[in-house]
């Protein structure tokens, strides 16, 4: 069982985190295994039925042209659906999943501490996947983990947590233009404040576990560094940004409640590359 950062008091965790999961009405099997997976990690999920890349929801239409493959598209959309409930029923936030998420048993209680000590203006927790790049480590939540701010977000939205504020950003109106994972991993374009669980508490299934439902597509890489670097140095400020981009740890002393932007302890133990 977690505790609370220096102090020793177990936390329970909160079995009211309202939960989505995204599942292709075809796909029964994925269903069923997930809502194991789901019962095992102790949590309850409200089931979203995927949406159909080339059937989207007439609200969305302005929102697609054939830029995306079909299933990228119902990804985007289904998420998209996802965030439009969040803001429907006023949830402060949501932990939003796709079923072919792998959830670590302390999964939720490494979540609840992680939502007790998240910057106030967070938008999206990530849980899955780690980043090859150096890390801000702003709170040891316990299990070894770590809240972190990432210098190059990861791929994957098969496990988030999505605040009200975020699922508000994700719905401005606009032509989308990449998967959803990628406009997450490009965070200046509708100005996210994207925070992590690292290492992460979700895994993706592999593809012997579970096929993939949307085939690779390839695109020209863009040229974005420095837009990620003034857009880094924005919400961190230059000195944990620097501190972080040299591979040092930064840290919230224990006696603190919620970090503010700019809070930094040093440490020598670098980050892996």
């Amino acid at each position: 069982m977690a505790t609370a950062q220096g102090s020793g008091v177990p936390i329970m965790p909160n079995l009211s985190i309202p939960a989505f999961y995204i599942n292709l009405d075809r796909d029964h099997s994925r269903r069923v295994r997930f809502e194991e997976e789901l019962a095992t990690a102790g949590l309850r999920a409200e089931r979203i039925s995927a949406v159909d890349g080339r059937a989207v929801p007439d609200w969305l239409q302005t929102f697609y042209d054939n830029r995306m493959s079909d299933g990228e598209i119902g990804c985007s959309a289904s998420h998209l659906v996802i965030y439009r409930s969040i803001v429907e029923r006023g949830l402060p936030y949501a932990l939003v999943l796709e079923d072919d998420a792998r959830l670590e048993r302390d999964c939720l209680c490494a979540l609840t501490i992680a939502l007790k000590t998240v910057p106030r203006d967070w938008d999206i927790i990530r849980l899955i996947e780690t980043s090859s790049r150096p890390l801000q480590r702003l709170v040891d939540i316990g299990q070894g983990k770590s809240l972190v701010r990432y210098l190059r977000v990861p791929r994957s939205t098969t496990g988030l947590v999505v605040s009200l504020s975020g699922a508000r950003k994700l719905l401005t109106p606009r032509l989308i233009k990449e998967p959803i994972d990628v406009e997450i991993r490009w965070p200046w374009q509708l100005d996210l404040n994207v925070y992590g669980i690292d290492p992460p508490p979700v895994t993706q299934a592999s593809g012997t576990e579970v096929e993939t439902t949307i085939p690779a597509r390839s695109r020209p890489k863009k040229n974005n560094q420095l837009q990620r670097m003034v857009f880094n140095i924005r919400k961190m400020g230059l000195g944990p940004y620097l501190t972080c981009c040299l591979g040092l740890e930064t840290r919230l002393p224990a006696d603190q409640g919620q970090l503010s932007r700019g809070t930094v302890m040093l440490s020598t133990k670098p980050q892996k590359a």
